[in-house]
């Protein structure tokens, strides 16, 4: 009984050392992040402004987001628009969305994404914003619009 006892034994010592030489790996592993996809709806006024929440869950690093405006109709006759509009992504601050400068399209062509770049995103929560340019107004009547807005 011997044999059985001192290979049970060299077993077990193998087992243990299996488990420790897979918990000493270079560096972990990153969580896989997964995309979200948010869709919000509202009325857009002539030189209006309108936005929404949202909050991104991935915290192991720094991410990036989408915007696309997939409809835009007239309140009247719900006849479709197709026209640039603005659209940001910023931070809440005192119940109002601050757009940032660098994540905002004054002139966003109608149904086509519009991913940013460098990865300004981390966990926590932001906002998006659509809105008729100042500068160059698109918006001649009230809109109900949707927006589809993708993150991590």
């Amino acid at each position: 009984m011997m044999p059985g006892r001192v290979r049970a034994g060299a077993l077990g010592a193998m087992l243990m050392l299996t488990v420790l030489a897979a918990g000493c790996g270079d560096s972990p592993t990153a969580p896989t992040a997964t995309l979200q996809t948010e869709t919000f709806t509202g009325t857009l006024s002539p030189l209006g402004l309108s936005s929404h929440g949202f909050s991104v869950q991935y915290g192991y690093a720094y991410s990036d987001a989408s915007v696309t405006v997939t409809r835009l109709v007239t309140v009247a006759d719900g006849s479709e628009r197709q026209i640039s509009v603005g659209v940001g992504f910023g931070t809440v601050n005192v119940g109002s969305c601050t757009r940032a400068a660098a994540l905002t399209n004054a002139t966003a062509p109608y149904n086509v994404e519009l991913p940013t770049n460098g990865s300004p995103f981390v966990a926590g929560p932001y906002c998006i914003a659509i809105f008729d340019n100042t500068d160059a107004p698109t918006v001649t009547e009230p809109l109900t619009y949707t927006m589809v807005v993708k993150h991590y």
